[in-house]
């Protein structure tokens, strides 16, 4: 059991604290969280690297994976490290085309978020996505990510 703490994470946009095993491998819960998520009351889940370990997990770190929606309707984003050292916000999608189709995902009672249908995933899917990114700092293939323009709003009202 590793019981450095290395990732802050956080539940419906509440209480951060650290991402820990409490009794289960980290997979499994963070596969739980996931799960649970309705679109309703627990909406968004996010988790990220620690500046340092067993550092304050309320100081998010310059990366993170979040997602929102119900666990049979999640939007993915990450922020992720380029190679010229900045960080930038994705939507991690498919590599499929979604032929400028979209849909809306809940991430509050009162606003929502729309993106494009190759942009949505299951719990199950979301689960690999996130604990790839907690080993890694990065979303894998076959995933593509697709840049937020952060001068434009992001969400919409319900």
């Amino acid at each position: 059991m590793n019981m450095t703490k290395t990732h802050g994470e956080q539940i419906g946009g509440g209480t951060s604290g650290y991402l820990e095993e409490w009794g289960r491998p980290i997979s499994d819960g963070i596969h739980r969280i996931l799960s649970r998520m309705n679109g309703d009351d627990r909406t968004t889940y996010s988790i990220w690297r620690l500046a340092e370990p067993g550092g304050d997990p309320r100081r998010m770190g310059e990366t993170f994976i979040q997602a929102a929606g119900s666990a049979d309707k999640l939007a993915i984003e990450a922020r992720v490290m380029t190679s010229d050292g900045t960080s930038h916000l994705y939507a991690v999608g498919r590599q499929e085309p979604h032929n400028n189709e979209t849909t809306t995902v809940p991430i509050s009672d009162k606003r929502m978020v729309r993106v494009f249908t190759n942009e949505i995933f299951t719990a199950d899917e979301a689960a690999v996505i996130f604990m790839t990114f907690y080993l890694t700092d990065a979303v894998a293939q076959p995933y593509q990510l697709r840049e937020i323009d952060l001068s434009v709003p992001q969400s919409e009202e319900r």
